[in-house]
């Protein structure tokens, strides 16, 4: 059976467990900062850090937001949308 997924939603990926597993992705790369030989380790540094990963949430959270209105807006245009086909067990 196909799918075809017309619509994506933006407030139920928004206020879903989405922006967690973001923030927790871009805190780790950040902790990875830890590594480099040239870190003063200090509590301005750790707050830098976790600073730096809410700003990255927040940027891949608006990109995220921008793709969904565009797609969207193409499949409102009448651009096929993205199809799947799905397999009953």
């Amino acid at each position: 059976m196909k799918v075809e997924i017309k619509k994506i939603p933006v407030l139920p990926v928004l206020f879903s467990v989405f922006p967690l597993a973001v923030f927790v992705v871009m805190l780790i790369s950040a902790l990875l900062e830890i590594f480099n030989p040239d870190v003063v380790f200090n509590t301005a540094y750790v707050i830098s850090l976790i600073l730096r990963a809410i700003q990255g949430t927040i940027l891949f959270l608006v990109s995220a937001v921008f793709f969904l209105l565009t797609y969207n807006a193409l499949c409102t245009l009448g651009i096929r949308g993205v199809q799947v086909e799905l397999e009953d067990k």
